[in-house]
């Protein structure tokens, strides 16, 4: 079986004998230790993602394609921008449906917008954890902080089934953490890819 991790082979003797899902492991440890994030397996050239129904045997070639945090990072905050300019005429829809006696279309897009607003939690935790951004910018770590409150706030309305409570907070106090973000997001985009070449520089 030959095995490449980020276009390089990697020599037999670096891995043990194992079975496939202890080869996954084995491969993850190494890039966790390298500070790196497993993206994609391809098993004989072909992206998979149940792993289950192979044996080694079948098994002729797997690659192994790896991301720095930064990376998915600057990635999500593409999807992220996407996703605010679209918030606002969620909300407006959400509003509508509930003027107009579409309870149901309402409450269905609300739980579509948390779930979206959870997305972008995650991706805010991810900077936090992964980048120096909110040292360099303390309006960040107190945003992160804000909009915390405000996500849990909303979940428990939603929670509750005072969608018309929810639907309250995303207008009045989760748009301006939203359009908080949009304005900075070129700021700190710039720092995350500064941040990642000076790594690459000195690694």
């Amino acid at each position: 079986m030959k095995i490449i991790l980020d276009n390089r082979e990697i020599m037999r003797n670096r891995l043990k004998e194992q079975s496939f899902s202890g080869l996954l492991n084995e491969v993850s440890d190494i890039l966790e230790r390298d500070g790196r994030m497993l993206f994609d397996v391809y098993i004989n050239g072909k992206v998979m993602d149940n792993y289950e129904h192979f044996n080694k045997e079948q098994i002729k070639t797997v690659e192994f394609v790896s991301k720095s945090p930064k990376t998915v990072i600057l990635e999500s905050l593409e999807g992220m921008r996407d996703f605010i300019e679209k918030y606002f005429d969620a909300i407006m829809g959400i509003s509508s449906s509930f003027n107009n006696s579409r309870g149901t279309d309402g409450i269905e897009l609300l739980f579509e917008v948390e779930n979206g607003l959870e997305w972008v939690y995650n991706v805010l935790a991810s900077i936090k954890e992964n980048t120096a951004l909110d040292f360099k910018y303390p309006d960040f770590d107190m945003m992160f902080l804000e909009y915390r409150e405000i996500l849990k706030k909303v979940k428990g309305s939603i929670e509750c089934g005072d969608y018309i409570g929810g639907l309250t907070t995303l207008e009045i106090e989760m748009s301006g953490e939203l359009i908080f973000i949009q304005e900075n997001m070129d700021t700190y985009i710039e720092y995350i890819i500064e941040e990642e070449i000076n790594e690459y520089k000195y690694n």
